[in-house]
């Protein structure tokens, strides 16, 4: 399904890879875990769009759409928009197990 966005004084038509990707990318930008340094520098935004335009793990029209939505996040910059995200603990403590117990019959 085509979805249609106004950005600015233009109309974005996207669908699939791309339409996710930028709803991840705007997504991304909005999350405080997430920010980039700042201010912004373009050195931090360079290795931002180069590291995130070559990455393995999505397809480059995902990527090229998650680039385009940090971007469009980027230049609105709404206060309104920002969230902090909840970040789960890369270990989780294992504890002991509960005692079995076996019913005796009566």
């Amino acid at each position: 399904m085509v979805e249609r966005e106004l950005i600015g004084n233009n109309a974005l038509e996207s669908d699939g890879d791309f339409a996710d990707g930028y709803t991840n990318g705007t997504l991304y930008y909005y999350d405080t875990n997430c920010q980039l340094p700042r201010p912004f520098t373009s050195k931090a935004i360079y290795a931002f769009m180069m590291e995130n335009l070559s990455s393995l793990l999505a397809s480059a029209e995902w990527n090229a759409g998650f680039v385009f939505g940090w971007i469009t996040a980027f230049c609105e910059n709404n206060p309104a928009f920002f969230f902090t995200s909840i970040l789960l603990p890369d270990s989780v403590t294992v504890t002991e197990p509960l005692p079995t117990i076996s019913l005796q019959e009566a």
